[in-house]
């Protein structure tokens, strides 16, 4: 349901109002310790690890503070557990603060995961329906800044064999149009 470690796998989705996206498997990588897959779409690039019946996903979470990026969180994280089943639930979650420039940015990050049901998907038959929640919450306590909230809502498809097929988050909207297996 999430082929991410096949070198060479491609997806190309299709935004709704215009435009298309390419994911590519393009190699394997150690970041953050970890043998992982790198994935990339357009110019930026995801690190994924199947491992031990789950998928983990490499957090990198940055804030910007006085023009500089500034690092808050880099870990790995699991993203799925398998096998899905409808009902199954997970939370993930960090809290943690730096110091950057003598100010203190506190960073807290909670992403809940529901697999909300099956259901088809044009021709994508057994599609797990999950519903994502995921809030992150970054404030410059010593600035003198209220807190800056991010509240992201997205339902995902997943196929057999495929992996995500549709994304929906409030602003945008990807389908799948193509899978090619890598070799």
């Amino acid at each position: 349901y999430y082929p991410v470690t096949t070198i060479g796998n491609q997806w190309e989705y299709e935004v709704e109002g215009g435009g298309y996206l390419i994911t590519t498997v393009v190699d394997q990588t150690v970041i953050g310790e970890r043998p992982c897959y790198r994935l990339q779409t357009g110019a930026g690039y995801a690190y994924w690890a199947v491992e031990d019946g789950r998928l983990d996903h490499y957090e990198d979470h940055r804030v910007v503070f006085n023009g500089y990026e500034v690092p808050v969180l880099q870990a790995w994280v699991t993203y799925l557990d398998f096998p899905l089943c409808t009902g199954q639930s997970r939370v993930d979650s960090a809290s943690t603060y730096v110091t950057a420039q003598g100010v203190t940015i506190s960073h807290r990050w909670r992403r809940e995961t529901t697999v909300s049901g099956l259901g088809q998907l044009g021709s994508w038959d057994e599609c797990y329906i999950l519903q994502q929640q995921e809030r992150t919450i970054d404030w410059v306590q010593t600035g003198g800044f209220d807190p800056e909230t991010l509240l992201v809502e997205r339902t995902l498809w997943l196929a057999p064999d495929a992996g995500l097929v549709r994304k929906v988050t409030p602003d945008s909207t990807i389908t799948l149009t193509s899978f090619t297996p890598g070799s």
